[in-house]
């Protein structure tokens, strides 16, 4: 049992429940032993806490652990306890050798198995068991030697109720949790800062340092490097940790689709167009990397990769091939191989391996039932024992047994109170020119779903004890020698994909705060016109509820001209439930939040964590939103509406003074720029091509210019008069008023002198040319030619709007061919020159 210090003060009540409760295999109350004294500074800092205080604390690491992570049905929840484990010296000692030992051992099995095979030929790994096995890659029997060595493992270890360690599992492919545990420790930093002083904790900073430098090593060479790190994708679980570990480390966050194999290198798709990649440090397994020569397909590799690496174009981390290493196949043996290859023996073993042959006299309840093939696959000995003999008399050389790992566990806050929940350690090992650093912390995971622990549901950091009961603080480091930079940090590169999601992430900010102003100017005029009935204001907001209903001044900006609608109170309530709410509708509020929050996934590895959690606000209003019903008052739904704009307002300030232009920032600001000149065009074409009389004119142009947040404006410049024409020079001809047409127009020719040169010297790029002729059109028009009708009708104003939209869209389909998907024109095929050239 624990052995508290008499020279502690008085333990908190929530913490002594738990320490004299009865438990089997504990790590706090059995595994301390008489030995605590790890856990001594800790307590007396706690001392001081109720448990309203740990709660309370809790909840706030919860909410930041959260925050910040741009939320996705596919993406892990976590509940992050504020207690951190801690480890004694001896115990983290023995571990750290161990963990040495064994990532040195799975190395040099790795290059035995794709290199000279020696340990299949003498019999120390079975060939035909090594062979069936699925983690069996034969594509990597090719690959170079020198492309075969471990980069970054992890290993599951557990603890016996002996007191020992045991492996649990080896993650050599891509080792998840790093990530997650660099963010857990700052957030518990921040939240705890008082209670955790003094405690002693070593840092975890140089291993990070080492991390970096280890990849500056296979770039030592290179000119000009270029290192990514390679994702699934956002429906990968786990992609807000590797957004958080491109973020962190500064290295460019790629998927298979921005990635492509030209003349036997990889290249990176960006706006400057290809650019050689040096580095890949994955995140996808093995069976994903290359659909061209591998059997099963997958959208998520990169078609000649493997054959890139064999040329020695490109370096991948962690090598392909590398999980046959955590198959039955190699750790049954692990032992034997230790003694073979390392002349030592193992120092952190796994649970007993045995053959279907062997188990025939053990009791089937302390063991568990594998498979060669997946190994997911589990079946519990004493509660399958049917099904077992019927899988084993089928095919007995596909399975094996194991002993039934027993974990200890370790105290969590749940409820207000802690309670006792078992737990793996992942700890994380860096294999490097000078050997094998370990991670000084381990991530300390709990799973409630099963038995079997996996990387979900309930975490807590893992603290060592420094050395002579002081922090290791580093020495004075010397100055450092000066290395070649990563090439994609000093030119600030972005894939071409990003750069998309920027400009559409633009559009969308824009669309949404515009709708959002239409939405409320519409709801306010047809509440004022149930307060005054008059026939002025009746013309007016029909109007406006006929633009809006016939989608004409809200995405998708049909061009017809709207029929004038019946309007009524069911109407009216109606259409602004579906355009505040409605999902079936393609430009309504929620589905333009929902596009925004999709595009700021993709990107979120660029976003500050307060731009991030302003995201994360956005889709708690997309929940809200949908519980909105067509019986919801006028009075609620404006309430929406000024959530909505506030959350947008902010992140637009979140993101005013971080764009910069050499990292494709622009192109956001380009997508606002397109977009709010659609809304302008559309708007003065929907609402004010018709003549009507003058006071609905002017009803309609102060709407217009409303939306536009451009009445005060308006008002000051034209004190003594005040029309259509004047309305349309604000709006669309003033090019130094910033929320005109010709200003916006500026701004993007501007902004375009950033993207790359695409044409030849001299020449007029097409994208260019489509914002010169609106641009031209701008400058050449009065407002006295825009405000002109014939027969009712202002023709030219009309024909002003099309022209400006056509040119828009070109320039949009310019953006996409040339500098998104780096679309080229097909070359026609000359069969008869092809026939000379053979013979």
């Amino acid at each position: 049992m624990y052995n508290i210090n008499n020279s502690m003060p008085e333990l908190p009540e929530w913490l002594s429940l738990y320490l004299n409760k009865s438990h089997d295999h504990d790590e706090l109350v059995n595994h301390s032993g008489l030995h605590p004294e790890h856990w001594d500074t800790l307590f007396n800092r706690l001392s001081s806490l109720t448990a309203e205080d740990v709660s309370s604390r809790a909840i706030e690491i919860s909410q930041l652990l959260q925050n910040g992570n741009i939320k996705h049905e596919s993406n892990h929840q976590w509940h992050f306890d504020p207690l951190p484990f801690m480890f004694s010296k001896q115990d983290w000692k023995a571990l750290e050798a161990g963990i040495k030992q064994r990532v040195l051992l799975l190395n040099k099995i790795q290059q035995d198995i794709y290199g000279e095979q020696q340990l299949l030929m003498d019999g120390s790994l079975s060939a035909k068991a090594l062979f069936q096995d699925k983690n069996y890659l034969r594509e990597g029997f090719s690959l170079p030697s020198n492309e075969l060595k471990l980069f970054f493992t992890a290993v599951d270890v557990y603890r016996t109720p002996s007191g020992e360690f045991k492996v649990l599992a080896d993650h050599c492919q891509c080792p998840l949790g790093l990530g997650l545990l660099l963010k857990s420790r700052v957030i518990a930093r921040r939240v705890m800062a008082e209670e955790f002083a003094e405690c002693h904790v070593q840092q975890i900073k140089q291993f990070l340092a080492t991390f970096q430098d280890t990849i500056n090593e296979y770039t030592r060479y290179m000119d000009d490097p270029r290192i990514v790190i390679l994702t699934q994708g956002i429906d990968d679980p786990n992609y807000n940790e590797h957004a958080f570990l491109s973020t962190y480390f500064g290295y460019t966050l790629v998927q298979s689709a921005d990635l492509t194999v030209r003349n036997g290198e990889v290249c990176l798709k960006s706006l400057q167009g290809l650019g050689k990649i040096n580095v890949i440090l994955r995140w996808l397994p093995d069976h994903s990397i290359d659909s061209l020569e591998q059997t099963e397909y997958s959208l998520h590799g990169i078609p000649g990769l493997l054959q890139a690496v064999r040329e020695g174009t490109v370096k991948v981390l962690n090598p392909f091939g590398s999980g046959i290493l955590s198959s039955p196949t190699v750790q049954a043996n692990l032992g034997l191989l230790s003694e073979k290859l390392l002349a030592q023996p193992l120092l952190l073993a796994q649970a007993k391996y045995y053959a279907v042959d062997e188990v025939e006299e053990i009791d089937w309840s302390v063991l568990e039932l594998l498979s060669y093939q997946d190994s997911r696959f589990k079946l519990d000995g004493a509660a399958d024992i049917e099904q077992i003999k019927k899988l084993i008399n089928a095919q007995p050389q596909d399975y094996y047994f194991q002993d039934k790992p027993t974990f200890s566990s370790a105290p969590f806050w749940s409820g207000g109170q802690l309670i006792a929940k078992p737990v793996v350690f992942r700890c994380y090992a860096l294999n490097t020119e000078h050997g094998v650093e370990v991670l000084p912390s381990a991530l300390c995971f709990s799973n409630e779903v099963s038995h079997y622990p996996s990387l979900s549901g309930w975490i807590k950091d893992t603290w060592i004890n420094a050395r002579n009961g002081d922090d290791e603080t580093d020495s004075i480091a010397a100055i450092p020698v000066r290395k070649r930079m990563d090439v994609t940090l000093l030119e600030g590169v972005i894939s071409s994909r990003t750069a998309e999601h920027l400009f559409w992430l633009g559009r969308y900010l824009e669309r949404a705060e515009s709708t959002v102003r239409v939405l409320r100017i519409f709801i306010d005029r047809y509440t004022e016109l149930a307060i005054y009935p008059d026939a002025m204001r009746r013309t007016m907001v029909t109007r406006l509820f006929s633009a809006i209903q016939s989608q004409h001044i809200v995405y998708p900006y049909i061009e017809q001209e709207p029929v004038l609608q019946t309007l009524n109170s069911d109407s009216a309530k109606t259409m602004a439930f579906q355009l505040l709410a409605g999902e079936l509708c393609a430009g309504s509020i929620v589905n333009t939040l929902k596009y925004l929050a999709n595009a700021a996934v993709q990107i979120q590895e660029l976003l500050s964590y307060d731009s991030r959690r302003i995201i994360d606000e956005i889709n708690e209003l997309v929940k809200m939103l949908s519980t909105l019903t067509i019986n919801t008052t006028s009075r609620a739904l404006q309430a929406s509406l000024d959530k909505v704009i506030g959350s947008i307002m902010a992140f637009n300030g979140s993101i005013a003074d971080c764009m910069p232009n050499s990292n494709g920032w622009f192109l956001l600001e380009i997508g606002r720029r397109i977009e709010r000149s659609l809304q302008i065009t559309s708007l003065s074409a929907g609402l004010l091509t018709e003549e009507l009389e003058e006071p609905v004119e002017i009803a309609l142009l102060e709407s217009v210019l409303t939306c536009q947040v451009s009445l005060v404006t308006h008002k000051r410049r034209y004190r003594m008069h005040q029309s259509i024409g004047t309305g349309l020079e604000l709006l669309l001809l003033d090019a130094e008023y910033p929320r005109s047409l010709l200003f916006q127009l500026e701004q993007i020719n501007t902004l375009c002198q950033h993207l790359p040169t695409k044409r030849r010297p001299g020449v007029i790029a097409a994208h260019e040319k489509a914002i010169v002729l609106s641009k031209t059109t701008c400058y050449v028009t009065e407002k006295d030619y825009l405000q002109a009708s014939t027969e009712g009708k202002r023709e030219q104003l009309i024909e002003f709007n099309h022209h400006i939209r056509s040119n828009l869209n070109t320039f949009c389909d310019v953006l996409l061919l040339q500098y998104f998907s780096h679309t080229q024109t097909a070359n026609k095929l000359n069969w008869t020159n092809i026939e000379q050239a053979q013979s």
